[in-house]
C-alpha cells in the first residue's frame, strides 16, 4: 500500500495543501512530529529513487522547485 497514492493523492484524507502544481503536491503533515511538517510528493507515483526513469528528470527536478518554494515559504513566515 502507498499511503500517499492511495489515501492523500486519492482525497481520501483531507489534507492543508501549502502549494500544488500540476505534478507536485506539498501539505501539511497530518501527524506532524515538528512545529513545521510539510511533506512534498511528486503526483506520480515513484516506488524509489532507485527506479526514478530518464523520462522522470523534469518530475525530479519540479520536486525540488516546489521544495525550495515551500521552505522559502516557512522561512519568510516567520
Amino acid at each position: 500500500e502507498d499511503f500517499y497514492c492511495e489515501q492523500v493523492l486519492s482525497g481520501k484524507i483531507s489534507v492543508e495543501k501549502v502549494l500544488e502544481t500540476e505534478n507536485i503536491l506539498a501539505y501539511y503533515h497530518t501527524r506532524p512530529f515538528w512545529e513545521i511538517h510539510i511533506v512534498v510528493i511528486p503526483k506520480k507515483h515513484i516506488a524509489s529513487l532507485l527506479t526514478l526513469e530518464k523520462s522522470d528528470e523534469t518530475l525530479f527536478l519540479e520536486l525540488f522547485s516546489v521544495i525550495r518554494q515551500v521552505a522559502e515559504k516557512v522561512v519568510n513566515e516567520k
